[in-house]
């Protein structure tokens, strides 16, 4: 050693004296980052219970229709024939029409007689400005039927019915589980936790992060499986039990099923050409003009290169709100032909070991628009366009677990709070059963730009 009986020589120091010590940084550092990624359950913090395990929502029919004309009995005059597709018994006598043709502009007719076929109305039509005026029809003219106008001492019109369109979704069962032994439980390490330096605390907070991201991940991507619990023959099954398997539809899945799905015709190009085919997707849907923008990293920074070529009084930086709250995310806005965009950076798009450009180019690539009103009602209520859908857990509240309603922990084993069984070992096991909801999808829209 560096000493002498008595003496200490303070100059020397052996290297062997290092040999015997450690300095350790006791705190666990996040270089997954994994936590991060379930920042569009942030965004979708609305929850609504549900009783079944599959739930459904109605949205009414658009109350006007647009016909092709297939065929052209008579034309060029102020009482043409025609006949267009129609999917349904829309038109009737009485309906003022319009039509495509660039030698109706500023012409009207009037329905005077209907005969429906396969999937088709023939019509007997009137100009309304009489023999001067016309009425042109060819194939391939749309027609839209506008208004009516009838006679004085009418009979009503033929009644029109109106039929609904139902969605359905369904929650998919999460678990996780974490085991520790009797050795394992009371062995200390040489890392710390929340004050502890055992390693229960970390494997826990690991295995919530894990199954956050897991409901985060089928929440945006999940694909809808046509086996339901209730299945008698599931094709989808666990193979020791045979009992069905359901899985849930994310916010992928319910864009591009029953959304807008479009993409750039040059992917990787983005200017007033693609920003404006996004537009009239829109109009053409009839969609709200204010609108919430996911996307990760590749898809905004081409966004961004574009962005930075306009006028600072079209972009700026601010907070994102909806539907009255503030959340914790700084984005780009957007204004641009009446219609605001929150363009929003969601860090789980950029996953290298789930979405990356590699595995998912179509998800990695494309941008989200989803409105950020609340959808209206018929009876003018109101409701949430995007949440959360769960079935209340069905494990109680002990000494051995807790549960907040929407997920479920217990412990058993002989080391939980209450001994279960005489095995020497903490046995954790996470549950929820959780889906997305969707509601007005013919409004949102998935538009790839790379």
């Amino acid at each position: 050693m560096a000493v002498t009986q008595g003496t200490l020589n303070k100059a020397f120091v052996s290297a062997i004296d290092f040999l015997d010590q450690r300095e350790i940084d006791p705190k666990i550092y996040d270089q997954s980052r994994d936590r991060a990624f379930t920042d569009i359950m942030k965004i979708v913090d609305r929850r609504k219970p549900t009783s079944m395990p599959t739930y459904h929502n109605f949205v009414n029919n658009d109350v006007y229709e647009v016909g092709t004309i297939s065929a052209v009995t008579t034309t060029g005059t102020a009482a043409p024939v025609f006949t267009i597709n129609t999917a349904s018994t829309f038109p009737r006598v009485g309906d003022l029409i319009k039509s495509s043709n660039s030698n109706n502009v500023g012409k009207q007719a009037r329905i005077q007689v209907v005969t429906f076929g396969s999937g088709t109305a023939t019509i007997t039509a009137r100009s309304v400005g009489g023999n001067a005026s016309p009425f042109f029809v060819t194939v391939g003219d749309l027609v839209s039927f506008g208004s009516d106008a009838f006679a004085e001492k009418s009979d009503a019109p033929t009644n029109r019915r109106y039929g609904l369109t139902k969605y359905y979704n369904q929650v998919q069962i999460f678990r996780e589980v974490d085991e520790i032994t009797d050795v394992q439980k009371v062995s200390k390490i040489e890392v710390e936790v929340n004050g502890d330096y055992h390693i229960l605390p970390y494997q826990h907070i690991q295995k919530v992060i894990k199954m956050n991201g897991d409901i985060s991940v089928q929440m945006l991507a999940g694909t809808q499986s046509t086996t339901l619990y209730s299945d008698s023959n599931p094709f989808l099954a666990d193979p020791t039990s045979g009992l069905p398997i359901q899985t849930t539809g994310g916010l992928d899945w319910y864009v591009t099923t029953y959304g807008i799905s479009d993409q750039s015709a040059v992917l990787g190009t983005f200017g007033f050409t693609e920003l404006d085919d996004i537009i009239d997707n829109f109009i053409a849907n009839k969609a709200p003009t204010d609108m919430m923008c996911f996307m990760g990293s590749r898809s905004y920074r081409l966004i961004s290169k574009f962005l930075k070529q306009l006028g600072s009084s079209s972009v700026d930086s601010r907070r994102i709100m909806v539907d009255g709250r503030s959340f914790d995310f700084e984005c780009e806005h957007l204004s641009y032909g009446g219609y605001e965009f929150d363009l929003i950076h969601i860090p789980i798009f950029d996953h290298p070991q789930l979405f990356s450009a590699t595995l998912s180019a179509d998800i990695n690539g494309s941008v989200y628009f989803v409105p950020k009103d609340q959808v209206e009602t018929v009876d003018s209520g109101r409701s949430p366009r995007i949440q959360i859908r769960y079935q209340e857990s069905p494990f109680g509240v002990g000494r051995n677990g807790s549960n907040n309603g929407v997920m479920a922990e217990w412990r058993t084993g002989a080391l939980a709070e209450i001994p279960t069984s005489s095995v020497a070992q903490l046995h954790t096991d996470w549950y929820s059963a959780q889906g997305l909801e969707c509601l007005a999808v013919k409004h949102f829209q998935k538009y790839r730009v790379i």
